[in-house]
């Protein structure tokens, strides 16, 4: 148990590398903007498709939002620059509708995901943390399959991407 304690104690006092604290904050501010504009293509999407990504985007990012606050958490890092994170929609979705809505939602969402997909990327193969590796690692499927599900509602609704 003091084994246990004291590398707690040891690993609590390390603050993340740039690399690290930058992966961190994009992917946590990502997570909560695609959760916040989930809930608005939940509430404002036309299209069924739209709908339906959009509630997938809120439990998915919900999810990782909490798996990655876990692994914060757990090093003992305290992030400032996470408290001051601006997570609202972009106001092309706040301040449209309809079909208008449901265009903007997806282009949004392509490019979103194309850089977060990057980002995954990234972190998988060069973040010196190991749960940061692993959780970059273990996230990144899913967010190709976010890619690839928007770009076929992209395609299907007419957008170029």
């Amino acid at each position: 148990m003091m084994g246990a304690l004291s590398t707690y104690a040891q690993t609590s006092s390390v603050s993340p590398d740039t690399a690290t604290t930058n992966f961190i904050t994009e992917a946590a501010k990502g997570g909560m903007t695609e959760v916040s504009a989930g809930k608005l293509a939940i509430s404002k999407g036309n299209n069924a498709s739209v709908k339906a990504f959009g509630a997938r985007m809120v439990k998915d990012h919900s999810k990782a939002n909490i798996e990655l606050m876990q692994i914060v958490r757990s090093r003992g890092w305290h992030l400032s620059s996470l408290s001051s994170l601006n997570t609202t929609p972009d106001a092309m979705l706040t301040e449209s509708s309809g079909a208008d809505f449901d265009k903007n939602y997806v282009t949004m969402m392509v490019q979103d995901h194309k850089k977060t997909v990057a980002l995954f990327q990234t972190a998988s193969m060069n973040a010196p943390d190991p749960a940061i590796k692993a959780f970059a690692s273990k996230t990144l499927p899913t967010l190709q399959q976010h890619l690839a599900s928007i770009q076929a509602i992209a395609t299907q609704m007419g957008i170029a991407y």
